[in-house]
């Protein structure tokens, strides 16, 4: 009887250390992998907010920085509310220090520092300005992914010059070199997973153009979260009200 415990027991003992030994940690699976779990988060994200940090190194040595705060809520239509302190000269298009807008479903309105304005129907649209959505970001790495790869603790990372790439990210976070027009650009990239969720935590992108020995870098830092926890955005009553006479509400 002794006997037939003892080896009931063995293996048990046996069954248990063959099964941790097949689990598989983050950092071991490849970058397929990841990505592919990454991918399969888009369809299960439609709220967050998060922090964007921007900064830029121009050919002569300044350093610009800045902080936004978005709110996204992409339901049946997109809903942000995006501020941002201060916008660094090479990324912004509309060259002002500073930025806040609310896009409801195809209506756009914009302060620059001077007054809400609606720019729903003029050719400017949240297309035009730093897109950080979570679908947008997670497809373009779809879009690179034979690019990509994975490193010992299971980030998604790139680091190299394929132009694939820098202009793939260029277009999406409406990154642009003010002096010069990048012959060169090399870019480094990281994506930081949950580890439960596989929903992406922060991503970060940095890019160099060079021409005739001048180097201009920016560099972007997405970091999201309360996922899943905004209910909506609507446009406040005082930003209509002050608009009142330039739009219909």
């Amino acid at each position: 009887m002794k006997k037939q415990v003892w080896l009931m027991m063995f293996i048990l003992v046996l069954s248990g250390c063959s099964g941790e030994s097949e689990k598989i940690t983050d950092s071991e699976k490849s970058g397929e992998q990841r990505l592919s779990e990454l991918l399969g988060t888009i369809s299960e994200v439609d709220s967050y907010e998060m922090n964007v940090e921007i900064l830029a190194e121009t050919a002569d040595g300044k350093q610009e920085a800045t902080m936004g705060k978005i709110k996204v809520a992409d339901f049946d239509m997109p809903e942000m509310h995006a501020v941002y302190e201060r916008m660094p000269e090479v990324v912004s298009q509309e060259n002002t220090p500073a930025l806040e807008y609310y896009q409801a479903g195809e209506r756009l309105v914009i302060n620059l520092g001077d007054g809400w304005t609606n720019r729903s129907t003029e050719d400017i649209t949240a297309d035009d300005l730093p897109s950080v959505r979570y679908m947008d970001i997670v497809q373009l790495l779809r879009k690179v992914e034979e690019e990509l790869d994975t490193d010992d603790s299971g980030r998604i990372i790139y680091e190299g010059d394929s132009q694939t790439v820098f202009d793939a990210f260029k277009k999406t976070l409406s990154v642009s070199f003010t002096s010069i027009q990048p012959e060169a650009a090399s870019s480094q990239l990281e994506v930081r997973l949950d580890d439960q969720s596989s929903i992406m935590k922060d991503f970060q992108y940095t890019v160099t153009g060079t021409e005739n020995d001048q180097t201009e870098t920016i560099s972007y830092r997405l970091e999201y979260y309360r996922m899943n926890e905004v209910e909506g955005i609507d446009i406040p009553d005082d930003v209509l009200d002050e608009m009142s006479g330039m739009t219909t509400h």
